[in-house]
């Protein structure tokens, strides 16, 4: 049954052999906006911790879970193998979530799934909001930045690129919303980092090349101290129990990379990125002032 009664809203995922410790909070956030999420499982593992999790979800106990199984072959790949599972579905879907699995979402989603995406006209084939991303600690972001997030079902869209994968085929105007959710991704432990960006590296992601995990320190965190600023607003509710289990199995390394922040921060580099944040704010400030009334709810991550 719809969770918005008037639309049918699906989630393809997809989860490799690599844990995913935010995989809980992730399904929780979007467990009453979802009607179905297909997943594509691409570990090869005969038993896979993140598969226990998806199973032990309300999509689960629902019967709204759907599990695939394909090797990894790129990120592209890997998306469109996850979306042409839709396809096979009973009752196609009228909008699609996108999501990765260290995505948390709060309850200002439901608002949009309820209130926002039914009235939308035809023209519009997407819908954007911002993310935090946590970077070291679950107390620095990089920036908040613009993202993709909601987009109308059409068989027709694929995903190119082996690497920083983008959907092509999505058609009509993108509508941007002043809400922002929580990417965890980067706040791991050095070498579980480093094992993630050395995967993108092999696949063709233009940069230095990564330390291997077994000599991964604490320095891939603080060699880009300019680039973070404090995070002081609260987390996603349904994030909150993960968080603090993180906080006290990481306590050690947590407190290297918060300590080493504050050591290197120049004055400069405070100022800098406190003018980045005052642009970011402005930004998602600016989308309630292009149409005024259209989203009432706060963006409160709570």
């Amino acid at each position: 049954m719809s969770k918005t009664s008037t639309i049918t809203i699906a989630c393809a995922l997809c989860v490799g052999s690599a844990t995913e410790r935010y995989l809980a909070p992730a399904l929780a956030g979007i467990a009453g906006v979802v009607d179905t999420l297909v997943v594509n499982e691409n570990s090869g593992l005969a038993q896979s911790p993140n598969v226990a999790t998806l199973e032990a979800s309300a999509f689960a106990s629902d019967g709204r879970l759907r599990i695939a199984r394909h090797p990894f072959v790129d990120f592209a790949d890997m998306r469109n193998r996850a979306f042409a599972e839709l396809a096979t579905l009973a009752v196609r879907p009228d909008w699609v979530l996108f999501l990765d699995a260290d995505e948390v979402h709060g309850e200002q989603l439901r608002y949009i799934a309820r209130e926002i995406l039914p009235g939308l006209p035809a023209s519009v084939g997407s819908v954007d909001a911002y993310t935090y991303h946590f970077f070291g600690t679950f107390r620095w972001i990089t920036d908040v930045a613009r993202r993709f997030v909601f987009f109308r079902y059409d068989p027709a869209i694929r995903w190119e690129n082996a690497v920083h994968e983008r959907a092509v085929g999505v058609r009509g105007s993108s509508l941007v919303l002043p809400y922002a959710y929580h990417h965890y991704g980067n706040v791991a432990m050095p070498a579980a980092l480093a094992a993630k960006h050395g995967r993108y590296f092999e696949l063709g992601n233009p940069v230095e090349r990564p330390p291997t995990p077994q000599a991964a320190t604490s320095d891939m965190y603080l060699a880009k101290a300019a680039d973070v600023r404090p995070y002081r607003a609260p987390h996603p509710r349904v994030a909150r129990a993960t968080l603090a289990e993180l906080e006290m199995e990481y306590a050690p390394a947590f407190a290297l990379v918060d300590a080493g922040f504050v050591a290197r921060r120049t004055f400069a580099m405070r100022a800098a990125a406190g003018v980045r944040g005052a642009n970011e704010a402005l930004r998602v400030a600016l989308r309630r002032v292009e149409r005024p009334g259209f989203y009432r709810e706060t963006t409160r991550a709570r």
